[in-house]
């Protein structure tokens, strides 16, 4: 590994590294209906080579912005070394996002470019035309999708009028083919002036007041974070790792440059509902997930457990608990003996692994914290799920846990080069070569986040004597998915409250596999809807009633028809009193409280994740 990382500034300069050493080893992996196809490392770098020929053959210059709106899939990862070639800066944008979403983040920054995945992406666009006056040409990759509805998309039906401004994925590779012979010179000077301190990406992420930001990456903060965790953890380029997460997640693009760095193969996964079947297809001996994954997983395990018959569940809790012990001790399998350890084997290794291809392990969980008793249950049955901690603002991770060093509940320990301390009042401050040095021409904002060098997470933690990172809670309002998506709660909220009827609305979700919220109704508001509607009641009974409950679900549809899906709320309730700031629920100007308020209210919201609910 050291003769492919030695030398080399740029993420770019390693691939080509690695590609010229490995040329035909298999690089990835991808299903095409029932078919798996295989691509080397000379392949994906000719293809790469032709795609930032055509960017340069379409007038792409150095430090323009292409903006890719796909989920994970090969093309994605051949666009994104293309765009460095070209000597231009990716800006991913998540496939769930709404138009207007992408109309801003298009808008700001200034891309000239835009590749599509399919028409449900290429409506967004057409639909926001009038404000996308910078945008040249849009590139698509599928004629034809599935929509919300389950209806067939086609993309003639989509663009109309608009053809001019759309070119066939297909058509740009060829473009680049025919001109990589004149243009490839042109291509290598650009790959070749690139620097470490060189803009290489805009991820963008939501602010505490909604507006999307865009966190600016160099080629050198992407180089640093995909060696140091490349250097902690026991990969070569024997394995295989599943990759499903969108792209658009700085932890997802960090998964992919690891396997670069150690030469591993990725596999591409259709998508988060086929993780399991996409296991069995392509057996990776590793994967990155969010904690909502490793959950599923144990949920699955939970519930075959309570089918079984009532000496088989005995056996198996018996496995599972020595398998546990033995780990905790430190000395896993090899402590147990005998008929333990075969039984431990048989009814707790080996059937996880399976769930998993049956090569699995290790897996890396980032994204929101796992719980330690997910870990834990894990760790029970033979695979160490390893926490990581990190933001986009650090290009994914600054902390991992050790496959001989996993504290399940913790981010782990700092990966090398990182400074961690904890300030005054709790928050994680962090230094090291993977953090950013700001956002995207948001100046302010920019310095509010960044003292000296230190980056100030917004989150609230701790540190064990060991390093051990454990994050107790957040400073900043953004909620964190079960998923790994960041959403601002602020515009959910104003968006409830802006109908009469509603007068406070807590959004929940940190940790969660989808949003919840608490509402509470404004009296004179509901006084109003009840005279309209012919109820009567008090306070008390007109929240409980199921006229008013329907009105508030009307209410939260209409808000969960303009934003992403993972933004929508799926479940509510309606508080029979206000949050007030004698309970400590609101602030002395009636800003909610989310963690107090959340806190006083536990019981309600967990019930909105349980099975029975």
């Amino acid at each position: 590994m050291a003769d492919v990382i030695e030398g080399r500034r740029t993420l770019l300069e390693l691939f080509e590294a690695r590609a010229a050493v490995d040329p035909q080893a298999i690089a990835t992996r991808h299903q095409s209906g029932d078919a798996v196809v295989e691509t080397t490392w000379a392949d994906w770098d000719a293809r790469s080579r032709a795609l930032a020929a055509g960017f340069v053959a379409m007038g792409v210059a150095p430090g323009d912005r292409v903006a890719v709106m796909a989920r994970t899939r090969v093309e994605w990862a051949w666009l994104d070394l293309a765009i460095h070639r070209a000597g231009a800066v990716a800006v991913p944008i998540f496939p769930t996002e709404v138009a207007a979403n992408c109309a801003f983040m298009l808008e700001d920054s200034g891309a000239r470019l835009v590749v599509v995945e399919d028409p449900v992406q290429a409506r967004k666009l057409v639909e926001m035309r009038e404000r996308l006056l910078a945008v040249e040409r849009v590139v698509w990759m599928d004629g034809v999708a599935e929509g919300a509805d389950g209806q067939s998309v086609a993309l003639a039906d989509v663009i109309g009028e608009d053809a001019r401004w759309f070119m066939g994925f297909d058509a740009l590779l060829a473009l680049g083919e025919r001109n990589v012979a004149d243009l490839g010179a042109e291509v290598a000077r650009r790959s070749s002036a690139l620097r470490p301190a060189d803009l290489a990406t805009i991820h963008y992420t939501p602010g505490t007041e909604g507006r999307p930001k865009g966190v600016v990456l160099t080629h050198g903060n992407l180089l640093a974070v995909s060696r140091t965790v490349a250097s902690v953890l026991p990969l070569d380029a024997t394995d295989v790792q599943l990759l499903y997460l969108p792209l658009a997640l700085p932890f997802a693009r960090l998964s992919l440059a690891v396997s670069v760095v150690v030469g591993a193969t990725t596999a591409f996964g259709r998508s988060h509902r086929t993780i399991l079947e996409d296991c069995r297809v392509f057996r990776p001996t590793f994967l990155c997930g969010v904690p909502r994954l490793f959950e599923r997983v144990r949920n699955r395990r939970d519930t075959l457990r309570r089918n079984l018959p009532g000496p088989h569940r005995w056996a198996l809790d018996w496995a599972v608990g020595a398998a546990g012990g033995a780990d905790a001790g430190g000395g896993g399998m090899a402590k147990l003996s005998g008929l333990r350890r075969r039984v431990a084997q048989k009814l707790a290794y080996e059937p996880l692994r399976e769930m998993f291809g049956g090569r699995l392990r290790f897996a890396i969980s980032g994204g929101a914290p796992l719980g330690a008793e997910t870990g834990q249950f894990f760790r029970a049955h033979g695979i160490e799920v390893l926490e990581g901690y990190g933001m986009t603002e650090t290009a994914g991770c600054t902390h991992l846990n050790r496959i001989d060093d996993n504290v399940p509940g913790t981010g782990g320990t700092p990966l090398p080069g990182v400074s961690c301390r904890i300030a005054e009042d709790g928050e994680i401050l962090l230094r090291g070569p993977m953090v950013f040095n700001g956002y995207w021409e948001r100046p302010q904002a920019s310095a509010d986040a960044l003292d000296d060098g230190w980056l100030k997470t917004g989150d609230l933690g701790s540190v064990d004597a060991d390093g051990h990172l454990r994050i107790t809670g957040r400073k900043r309002e953004v909620i964190i998915t079960l998923h790994g998506k960041a959403i601002a709660p602020q515009p959910l909220s104003e968006a409830l409250t802006s109908d009469a009827l509603i007068s406070q609305a807590l959004i929940h979700g940190d940790g969660r596999s989808f949003l919840s919220a608490l509402i509470t109704l404004d009296r004179d508001g509901l006084e109003d809807f009840a005279r309209e509607s012919g109820i009567v009641g008090s306070y008390e009974e007109l929240a409980r009633h199921p006229v008013v409950f329907e009105a508030v679900e009307r209410i939260i549809a209409r808000v969960n028809a303009n934003v992403g899906a993972h933004e929508a709320i799926r479940k509510f309730a309606i508080l029979a009193s206000p949050l007030t700031a004698e309970q400590g629920e609101v602030t002395s100007t009636q800003r909610i409280r989310r963690r107090v308020a959340s806190e006083r209210h536990r019981a309600l919201l967990d019930s909105f994740y349980s099975e029975q609910y």
